[in-house]
């Protein structure tokens, strides 16, 4: 398939990747296959998880494959929290290619404490954005406020001078958090020569906050969601992704996309 991937509603499920074990996603087969049920356009995966789930990417040949070539780590303790800052790129291009992916993704991740972990990591991210025409796959940047040094990861300030850096990387596609308005959202997707994304976060506590915010960001310009917990911890998995669809292709309200919860 490759190519970008235009308006869409992807599912991000890499998060084993970094963290370990999380509530909805324990059995990993079984969450997939809850997903892949709402027919989502795309779905984000660490390149293993491509891999050793391809019988069930095959029964949705449709669906969009973004690999996610790097680890993050905050401990030495798997699946702790901790303040250390381990980020490397742990899988290639080459990889991705032999996985089936058609994209793949890398974080750029601001707010260090050591200036020498983001160095490394603006030098992966800027050549995986460079070589991802090489292996015919696109790229996708997220530029993101996870460093302890940041202490509003919504600032949005912040998000728009992490999306101007990252635009100036190269790649194809960029992954935002949104700032909660369109009006301060407006003016990154507008200044963004790709696509723009926007990133979920932790799981909302109304079904309403998840399908506002992604009403917010479409009008604002956005190509649509990237979300993970919001998708997967949810009761309905389908139900859900089946709500964003009607914002991102039909032109939904948050209200009416409701509906297709209920």
């Amino acid at each position: 398939m490759s190519g970008t991937l235009g308006d869409a509603v992807v599912v991000a499920l890499d998060h084993g990747l970094h963290w370990g074990v999380f509530d909805g996603f324990e059995d990993r087969r079984a969450t997939l296959e809850r997903v892949l049920e709402g027919e989502p356009d795309g779905v984000l995966a660490s390149v293993p998880f491509l891999e050793q789930y391809e019988d069930v990417f095959a029964e949705y040949p449709d669906v969009y494959k973004i690999g996610t070539l790097d680890i993050i780590h905050d401990s030495t303790l798997p699946g702790h929290q901790g303040a250390n800052e381990i980020h490397r790129q742990a899988f290639s291009l080459e990889q991705a290619d032999r996985a089936g992916a058609d994209a793949v993704k890398v974080c750029v991740i601001y707010g260090r404490e050591n200036p020498d972990v983001l160095g490394d990591n603006l030098e992966f991210a800027a050549r995986v954005a460079a070589e991802g025409r090489n292996h015919d796959l696109s790229v996708v940047l997220e530029p993101t406020l996870w460093g302890p040094r940041i202490t509003d990861d919504l600032d949005a300030s912040f998000i728009e001078q992490a999306g101007r850096i990252g635009s100036e990387l190269g790649p194809d596609m960029l992954k935002l958090y949104y700032p909660g308005s369109s009006e301060a959202f407006e003016p990154v997707v507008a200044n963004s020569p790709c696509p723009v994304y926007v990133a979920g976060g932790p799981k909302a506590e109304r079904d309403h906050d998840v399908l506002e915010m992604t009403e917010g960001a479409v009008a604002a310009g956005s190509a649509g969601p990237i979300y993970g917990r919001n998708v997967w911890q949810h009761d309905d998995p389908a139900g859900m992704v089946s709500a964003l669809k009607a914002i991102v292709h039909d032109g939904a309200t948050a209200e009416e996309a409701l509906g297709r919860l209920e």
